[in-house]
């Protein structure tokens, strides 16, 4: 199965923009021979400061557009989504095919996910705009924790950035062991810390980790989208530059 991650920036706030770019993409991937493409986090509306008015639903024509493309190419797509599920606003990881959604998995592990002594002093000096309004708790709604889905007969584990820095989030996966790992993200960099790898290596389960690039309000997100084996070894990465691009690499190219 060749695989495709791709890196892109997308605009705070403007989801038609952001949907028709990564639909443009998306089709370079399977045309290119892609059959399962993997999108950042967030990747519908990055960070808003509205997520209910800029969220989507499952059954919005966003998601239908990536389904569609799916079908039309008899592929399948991880998308990042800013959801609204029961009137409430996720961020969440779509996996679509050629008959529309497959499963969803919701971040659970909230930035910042940090004891509640820290989060209070934190949010004494939070200004939303200086901070790009990335504060996720009691902003966002959290999902039920990390999980294992199937898609197309392969056992995708499910996280989403700020759930990475959580020991319980990767528990999972020690427990219910998937063929392969998919990382979500949207921050600075996703391959500089080391931190994927080392997951990586110690679960012995290949990795797809992405992440978005350029401007995030203020915040110059470097990329570093990366495809990793089961033995920790980065099989493929995209730049750390900021700069938009797909990368490829086999099922088979990820295991040792």
């Amino acid at each position: 199965m060749k695989l495709a991650a791709i890196q892109l920036d997308t605009i705070a706030c403007e989801v038609n923009l952001n949907v028709h770019k990564a639909m443009k993409w998306g089709r370079r991937a399977f045309e290119e021979g892609a059959e399962m493409i993997f999108f950042h986090e967030g990747l519908t509306a990055d960070y808003s400061p509205n997520p209910m008015r800029d969220g989507r639903s499952l059954d919005s024509s966003e998601v239908f557009g990536f389904s569609t493309l799916a079908k039309r190419y008899k592929g399948y797509i991880a998308l990042g989504l800013n959801e609204v599920f029961q009137g409430r606003p996720y961020i969440s990881t779509v996996f679509l095919g050629s008959k529309g959604v497959i499963d969803v998995y919701r971040k659970s592990y909230l930035w910042p996910n940090w004891p509640e002594s820290e989060l209070l002093t934190y949010l004494q000096n939070y200004v939303p705009y200086k901070e790009g309004y990335r504060l996720e708790r009691s902003v966002i709604a959290p999902g039920d924790g990390t999980k294992v889905t199937e898609v197309n007969g392969l056992r995708i584990g499910c996280i989403i950035c700020a759930d990475g820095s959580r020991p319980e989030a990767w528990e999972t996966f020690k427990k219910d062991k998937p063929d392969l790992i998919f990382w979500q993200n949207n921050r600075g960099n996703v391959i500089k810390r080391g931190d994927a790898q080392e997951h990586a290596k110690e679960l012995d389960t290949p990795m797809i980790v992405t992440n978005r690039c350029g401007f995030s309000y203020h915040h110059f997100q470097e990329g570093g989208t990366c495809m990793i084996a089961n033995d920790g070894t980065v099989v493929v990465q995209a730049n750390e530059n900021g700069e938009e691009e797909i990368i490829y690499a086999s099922l088979e190219d990820l295991q040792v």
